[in-house]
């Protein structure tokens, strides 16, 4: 559990250094240009990867004893690729610290959701009081943020 913990950190990390950095180049730039050079850096890299990596190569190659595993990938790929977009273009328009601050709030209003009906195959866990409560505590948040 510590280390999943853990794990969340460093995705928490990554994801607002990644945001942040595209948003200083998108002012600049063309977003496109932004979203499209890290994700021809990540096949370059994951290609590679695959080539070099003998295990790796095979376990890449057992998604496709999945029932629509590939097709699946491919629509988290394009949603990696929204994520990519949507992050880039929040930074922008309203700085790092509003932007992130919704894309949480949305993402674990969606997560309780989907742990509500169980779909994609997570476990069943009711919405509560308390869970909802935390959302509001969590969109006042926002609000004392984003508060001059």
């Amino acid at each position: 559990m510590y280390m999943g913990i853990l794990i969340a950190l460093m995705a928490g990390v990554f994801i607002s250094i990644q945001g942040s950095l595209n948003g200083m180049i998108g002012i600049n730039s063309s977003v496109s240009a932004v979203i499209s050079i890290p994700v021809a850096a990540q096949v370059l890299i994951y290609t590679s990867i695959v080539v070099i990596n003998s295990n790796f190569r095979r376990e890449v190659l057992e998604i496709f004893d999945y029932q629509y595993g590939i097709y699946l990938l491919i629509i988290s790929a394009l949603l990696g690729i929204g994520i990519m977009l949507t992050l880039t273009v929040s930074v922008i328009k309203a700085g790092p610290l509003v932007a992130l601050s919704i894309v949480v709030f949305s993402q674990l209003l969606v997560s309780m959701v989907i742990e509500h009906f169980g779909f994609f195959g997570m476990a069943i866990k009711e919405i509560s009081f308390s869970r909802i409560t935390g959302l509001i505590f969590m969109l006042l948040g926002v609000f004392l943020f984003n508060k001059k």
